[in-house]
């Protein structure tokens, strides 16, 4: 069902430019690509979802930045979420939850992030309103195709150790900008102070998820083959290969289970003058 869901995307009406403290939206679509970031090479295979809560994310997220949690609000409040969400008549809201029924397994599930060390690069031309290209009809089989590449790592950390990993992101040394193709960084930490949120945290999720956005997947290869990315994951310049502990660690690990990769194309990208 991935074409008629994303035809679903590409024909719905979206005002979000118009609201104040909107900065960033896109759909993306999960992709399983071979990581190798750490020391054992893995492929992070999406495993289709299931009816269970303890399933992983599902293969298609939407991606909204905001300037703070109340621009959020207001927009969720008001009528162009419920025209986005085909709200504009009773008539209208039954059948966009019929066409929901039928393309997804389960309903959607909202998750709430505070944007932790965001660095993020002004797109070099203004981008206007690109949702509801209604004049486009994708092919049976065919989905959109790219306008950004999204690599993101999950972390699980104990509330105890909170403090130290968010302290050790804001001293990190960050060449991300320097690099070509580089949109943005966030580091996200999962927020349940908000009444909008009514989910509750599983064993499986993830409290801390950083996000990186690149202009295409090849940008993000140059990246992480590059002398860039080994510095900034703790590794020498040459080979890759990582450098010693003089010391070694104290104290418990900051996570309770190693960090967990996962990628996206991201589609539909709108986007202020400011960027993400």
């Amino acid at each position: 069902m991935e074409t008629q869901f994303e035809q679903r995307w590409l024909q719905r009406t979206s005002r979000l430019m118009e609201f104040n403290g909107f900065r960033y939206f896109h759909l993306m679509r999960r992709v399983d690509i071979e990581d190798t970031s750490s020391t054992t090479t893995a492929t992070t295979k999406y495993d289709g979802g299931g009816k269970d809560k303890k399933s992983q994310f599902g293969n298609y997220v939407s991606f909204t930045v905001w300037e703070n949690e109340n621009d959020f609000a207001t927009w969720r409040k008001g009528d162009a979420f419920r025209e986005a969400h085909g709200g504009t008549s009773v008539g209208a809201f039954v059948s966009t939850m019929i066409k929901s029924l039928k393309q997804v397994r389960g309903k959607p599930k909202l998750a709430l992030y505070d944007g932790l060390t965001v660095q993020s690069t002004k797109p070099e031309e203004e981008e206007s309103e690109v949702v509801g290209k209604k004049d486009i009809a994708l092919e049976d089989g065919t989905t959109l195709p790219p306008e950004c590449f999204v690599a993101c790592n999950q972390f699980f950390v104990p509330d105890e150790n909170s403090i130290a990993f968010e302290q050790r992101w804001a001293k990190r040394e960050s060449q991300l900008k320097s690099c070509e193709g580089f949109v943005s960084f966030s580091m996200m930490r999962r927020n349940f102070g908000s009444k909008d949120n009514k989910e509750k945290l599983v064993e499986e999720e993830p409290t801390y998820v950083s996000c990186t956005i690149w202009k295409d997947r090849a940008s993000f290869d140059k990246w992480r083959s590059g002398a860039n990315f080994s510095k900034g994951h703790g590794q020498s310049d040459k080979g890759g290969e990582k450098k010693e502990e003089k010391k070694k660690p104290t104290g418990p690990p900051q996570w309770s289970r190693p960090p967990k990769p996962i990628f996206y194309e991201g589609m539909l990208v709108v986007s202020t003058k400011d960027g993400a």
